[in-house]
Formats: C-alpha cells, sequence, structure tokens
C-alpha cells in the first residue's frame, strides 16, 4: 500500500510586491501640505518682522558711529546736532508725520519724554535738545545724552 503524500501537490507561496516609494500614502500629502503652508508662513512673518524691526536697528547702528565720531572728535556742537537729527529722523519714521515734524522746543522734549517714558529730556540731560542745539555755546552732557538716545530709540513703538 502506497500511502500518497499530501504535501506534494503545494505550490510555492508567492509574496506581494514590494511597496513602491510613489506616489505616497495620502497621509504623508497631508504632511507635506501642511510643512510647505507652515514654511510659507512662517517666512513671511519672519520677513515683516524684520522688516518692522530694520528702521530701529539701523538708527541704532548710526548712533553707534555718532558714537564713535565723537569719541574720535570730541566735537559736543557736531555730536548734539547729530544725536537731534538722528532723534528727529526716527521719529519721523516711528510716528505719524503730522504730530511730529513741527514740534519743536519744549513740545518737541514732552513728545521725546511721553513716547520714551521717561522725564530725562525735559527735566534731565536731554533738556539740551530743545532749543539750545540751535546755539553755538552750549555744554551738553554727552556721556549721558548717548544712552539716553539709545534708550529712547529701543524703547520706542515698532
Amino acid at each position: 500500500m502506497s500511502v500518497d503524500n499530501p504535501l506534494v501537490n503545494l505550490k510555492d507561496i508567492h509574496l506581494p510586491p514590494p511597496v513602491s516609494f510613489w506616489p505616497p500614502a495620502p497621509g504623508w500629502w497631508i504632511l507635506a501640505v501642511l510643512l510647505i503652508t507652515s514654511l510659507f508662513f512662517g517666512g513671511v512673518w519672519f520677513f515683516r518682522r524684520y522688516k518692522k524691526r530694520k528702521p530701529k536697528t539701523e538708527a541704532l547702528r548710526i548712533l553707534k558711529d555718532l558714537q564713535i565720531l565723537y569719541q574720535n572728535s570730541k566735537d559736543e556742537v557736531v555730536s548734539l546736532r547729530n544725536l537731534s537729527n538722528l532723534l528727529r529722523r526716527t521719529a519721523l519714521t516711528f510716528y505719524d508725520n503730522d504730530a511730529v515734524a513741527s514740534l519743536q522746543g519744549s513740545s518737541w522734549l514732552e513728545f521725546l519724554d511721553k513716547t520714551g517714558k521717561t522725564k530725562e529730556f525735559s527735566q534731565g540731560a536731554g533738556k539740551v535738545l530743545g532749543n539750545e542745539v540751535f546755539q553755538q555755546k552750549v555744554n551738553p552732557d554727552m556721556n549721558a545724552l548717548f544712552p539716553l538716545v539709545k534708550k529712547w530709540i529701543s524703547s520706542s513703538r515698532h
């Protein structure tokens, strides 16, 4: 008697083809769209932030150059006028031109005090930036003025 082997009729196992790289699954498409969207909006946000902070950064760089120029020349009158010019240009950039352009004397100093949240312009070392800036004989405290102007630029609304 011969016993038939039941395994003789089996066929080889056929594996499915490997998963292809392309096209990706829907989850990867969603992730890619979210990533690209977030990169785009993040880039726009950083660009706007850079553009908004650029005038302040530039004003602080000019202030640093003016301080180096003063340390080399020790010319107080020229340095005082340069500081006044820098403050005026910065204020015109940061605030409404109609409100700033016509200010002079004590109203200019009050504006600087109000926007800088200080009293140093109308009552302290910054008082010299009022009407005295146009006089030939003036004795400003330049060691107090440079930090005061830097503080005003740094604390301005932009």
